[in-house]
């Protein structure tokens, strides 16, 4: 048996509590930028259905979209 994770389509710009996240998006794996605090940082992750996690200025960020919104909880 297979099982297919379609990811959620996350490309695009969010302003969340942490800052402002630029991410693109190629099927499951996402790049892009975070802008907090005046820095700008690179950023590597994935996309698991609505779930998302990714890394920025050495820190681990998770969250989920939920109607069009990225929410972040780390």
């Amino acid at each position: 048996a297979l099982l297919w994770i379609v990811p959620a389509k996350v490309g695009g710009t969010y302003k969340v509590s942490q800052g402002e996240l630029t991410l693109k998006q190629k099927y499951q794996k996402l790049s892009g930028t975070m802008r907090t605090a005046g820095k700008t940082f690179q950023l590597q992750g994935k996309v698991i259905g609505e779930d998302v996690v990714f890394k920025a200025g050495g820190k681990e960020y998770r969250g989920k979209m939920n109607s069009g919104q990225l929410e972040l909880t780390g």
